[in-house]
């Protein structure tokens, strides 16, 4: 990195450890006042000077860059609201006045499934059910979609002998191998299944006439869905895995770690703010379902 792109000392400095402070102090994560600065950073290095001395006009500059290099606007999103959280923070310590009430972030159409997604009550009742029919392989096929993020196509991957790992590598979207995170939770679920399982397939979830197929999971979900009066368009498999994604930002997991866990591909600067396994393994543990 060169010297116009690197972080200068002095003034600058004070800036980037007190806002660093102030973060832990509000019981941010590590990882996440790491995902700050590194926002920060970068836009400095666009703008090549420090963050107190930049207009609105820069910022939004900034923003349409990004834009113009295909950066997800769900990624360009979380960089707005880092540099309006660091810009509000040396407004009200330092007496500066930069102008931010115009900065909007982006508007994102396609997540308006999430207005009719499935809820994590939803989810619990779907499994009472399950459990009045004593459907032990329906409540850890649930259980397991919602606990892991994964795709059906990943679920049915799963083979008993590598269950007892943390993680298990799966086949994902494009060919891409991944894994998915078994959680103590989770592990406890799958041994309650296994003791009434009666098939010697490898594969975890069978019928009577071997491993099973999406369509029986979906026929399955469907079922107990109906019962439990949810409408049967969120009555799919994915939509666990939007369910997923939505838990884990009610729990304030930085937008690296939820691209982590859901298998998507991370940029270079995503990498940095990556959660070791033994975190992430916390995060899933602390899901109630």
């Amino acid at each position: 990195m060169t010297k116009n792109t690197c972080w200068k000392e002095g003034k600058d400095m004070k800036f980037e450890n007190e806002f660093i402070e102030n973060l832990t102090e509000n019981d941010k994560a590590q990882n996440t006042v790491i995902s700050y600065i590194s926002d920060i950073k970068l836009f400095e290095t666009f703008v090549l000077k420090s963050i107190e001395q930049i207009n609105l006009k820069e910022i939004k500059n900034y923003v349409s860059y990004l834009e113009s290099e295909g950066m997800k606007p769900t990624s360009i999103n979380r960089k707005i609201a880092s540099i309006k959280t660091y810009i509000n923070y040396i407004n009200v310590n330092h007496g500066t006045n930069i102008n931010i009430d115009k900065l909007k972030q982006l508007k994102i159409c396609n997540q308006d499934f999430l207005k009719d997604s499935l809820t994590i009550q939803e989810a619990q009742r779907i499994i009472k059910y399950a459990e009045k029919e004593n459907d032990i392989r329906a409540v850890l096929i649930v259980k397991l979609l919602v606990l892991t993020g994964g795709r059906i196509s990943e679920v049915l991957q799963l083979k008993i002998s590598k269950i007892n790992d943390d993680s298990i590598t799966v086949k994902g979207k494009g060919g891409k191998y991944r894994n998915l995170l078994i959680s103590k939770k989770l592990k406890k679920e799958i041994q309650r299944y296994l003791e009434v399982r009666n098939n010697n397939s490898d594969f975890l979830f069978t019928g009577q006439r071997g491993a099973i197929n999406r369509q029986t999971v979906h026929n399955t979900i469907k079922k107990y869905a109906g019962k439990a009066r949810i409408k049967l368009t969120k009555a799919h498999a994915h939509a666990f895995r939007h369910l997923y994604t939505k838990i884990l930002f009610d729990k304030q997991v930085p937008y690296s770690g939820i691209q982590q866990l859901l298998g998507h591909t991370l940029t270079v600067t995503e990498l940095y703010g990556q959660l070791d396994k033994r975190e992430l393994l916390k995060i899933i543990n602390s899901i109630n379902i």
